[in-house]
């Protein structure tokens, strides 16, 4: 027998397998919305494709963001260990079809799959912790995800770039197979969650409407970046706030809602997913345009902008082992929030004032303090969340968390890509007489800008360093609203049992 855990019915060594299973899935699953933007310039070229590209990124981000609550909703309903493992499957098929694509169509489609089990993935991972550790003690261990979920979007970029300096792009996605075959493995033997179907209908009404919903709505995202008043976009907007009205109003007469409305009611889950809005749209939207001034600037490949990104990490550790730990000391968490979206905040304001000449050292102490005060926040949203519900409704209250995070990253990629393509578009034929469509797809190619003479060759990474610099100016205004929401986020005391305590129990009596 081996050594007894604090967790009912596990080992240590059996929670160490689990929880490290879990950990892994969910930073593949989060790796795959950053790694493929190093991978797109070679895919391209293969496929002889430039005007669909974008959709190899966009469709696996938003049928993610679909099918988060979805999932987390059915985990629910059917138990998570079963859901989970059907989300595994659907991710190792759309990875192995990923990398044996012969167009770019059969590359979005499989895109689209490989989302539908990313999202799940993400979501049920930080839904079993919360099944098997209790609140009080949940710190120490959600660190690792939140060093899984963070890291791995800071990290896509170098990784992605070493695949493609030394590998095919196929192997960005062959590279799961192997590890989400050792998870599937973990959990079938080690993960045994005790679970009693509910008999339920399950709310299709409301399914589809919030497909329609996020899914117009993640799509006008995309194609708004080419022009916000196109008639198209307008009409996916549209058509999103329609479905949205339509999924309240069905969603507060069915009998067992997708997602319950009680949740936004519920002032924990909704400051906390308001929370992680605000930090998944500084993280996930300028994580890439920082990595972007780097190659332009600096003129770096791919591998080595995104080593120049890592300082961010040493924050993330930071706060992974630090944050959570404290949390199960004192049995707060609402101080972290706080000091988090405070810390996040000065570091974005100091990456306020970079221009073309500003050297490298610099950027490092704020991105330090950028990487701890997201990963702080994320870390205890996590843990407020989760404690602040009931059992039945943990899977979807940590889905609804998760779903906001990717929300948050959609729109600062849209929002900030619009600042910086705006930018480009005026500053750079302003300095150096470039045409605006040449200006735009300048930026997309180091090798080009260092070819230009030195005056307008600093003029364009002149340029680039100010829209850079907007798009943090707009960071330090969504992070002083993170800091607001934290200041009045309730804190609950801290539960010491976990909902698997409560779910052996109602299986007993």
């Amino acid at each position: 027998m081996g050594k007894e855990s604090s967790v009912p019915g596990f080992t240590r060594a059996r929670l160490i397998a689990v929880l490290g299973a879990l950990a892994t899935a969910t930073m593949l699953a989060n790796l795959e919305t950053s790694i493929i933007a190093t991978a797109l310039p070679k895919i391209v070229g293969d496929f002889n494709s430039f005007e669909s590209f974008a959709w190899v990124g966009t469709s696996y981000i938003v049928t993610s963001a679909i099918a988060t609550p979805l999932l987390g909703k059915l985990s629910d309903l059917y138990g998570r260990r079963r859901i989970f493992q059907i989300t595994m499957f659907i991710f190792l098929v759309g990875s192995f079809l990923c990398g044996a694509a012969n167009s770019m169509g059969q590359l979005i489609a499989a895109r689209a799959f490989q989302g539908l089990g990313g999202g799940g993935i993400q979501a049920l991972s930080f839904a079993v912790i919360g099944d098997i550790i209790p609140p009080r003690d949940r710190g120490r261990y959600i660190g690792y995800f939140t060093l899984a979920f963070v890291g791995s979007a800071l990290l896509g970029p170098l990784v992605g770039g070493y695949i493609i300096d030394n590998y095919s792009w196929k192997w960005i996605f062959w590279i799961n197979v192997p590890f989400i075959l050792i998870v599937g493995a973990v959990t079938h033997f080690a993960l045994k969650l005790p679970f009693s179907k509910k008999e339920a209908k399950l709310d299709y009404a409301g399914a589809a409407l919030l497909s329609v919903t996020v899914g117009s709505f993640m799509v006008g995202l995309e194609e708004g970046r080419t022009g916000w008043t196109d008639t198209h976009v307008l009409g996916l907007f549209g058509a999103s706030v329609l479905g949205l009205i339509a999924f309240v109003f069905v969603e507060s007469r069915a009998t067992e809602p997708m997602i319950p409305l009680k949740l936004f009611s519920n002032k924990v889950v909704f400051r906390s997913a308001m929370l992680g809005m605000c930090a998944g749209t500084v993280v996930y939207g300028s994580g890439s345009f920082l990595t972007l001034f780097f190659q332009d600037s600096q003129f770096l490949s791919p591998t080595e902008s995104g080593l120049r990104s890592l300082p961010q990490m040493a924050g993330v550790i930071a706060a992974t082992f630090g944050v959570g730990r404290l949390i199960s000391k004192t049995g707060r968490y609402k101080p972290f929030p706080i000091i988090g979206s405070f810390v996040a905040g000065a570091g974005m304001l100091a990456l306020t004032q970079i221009d073309g000449t500003t050297p490298y050292w610099i950027f490092i102490l704020p991105m330090i303090v950028m990487g701890f005060g997201s990963a702080s926040i994320f870390s205890s949203t996590s843990i407020a969340s989760q404690n602040g519900v009931e059992f039945h409704d943990l899977g979807v209250a940590t889905a609804t968390v998760m779903f906001f995070r990717s929300l948050g990253g959609s729109l600062g990629l849209a929002i900030f890509g619009t600042i910086l393509n705006s930018t480009i578009r005026s500053e750079i034929p302003a300095r150096t007489g470039i045409e605006p469509d040449k200006a735009a797809s300048l930026i997309r190619s180091p090798e080009e800008i260092q070819r230009l003479a030195d005056i307008p060759r600093q003029a364009v990474v002149d340029s680039v360093a100010m829209g850079v610099s907007r798009i943090y100016w707009c960071c330090v205004a969504i992070m002083v609203v993170g800091f607001l929401i934290a200041l009045v986020l309730p804190e609950i005391p801290l539960k010491q049992r976990a909902g698997l305590s409560d779910a052996l129990e109602n299986s007993n009596s």
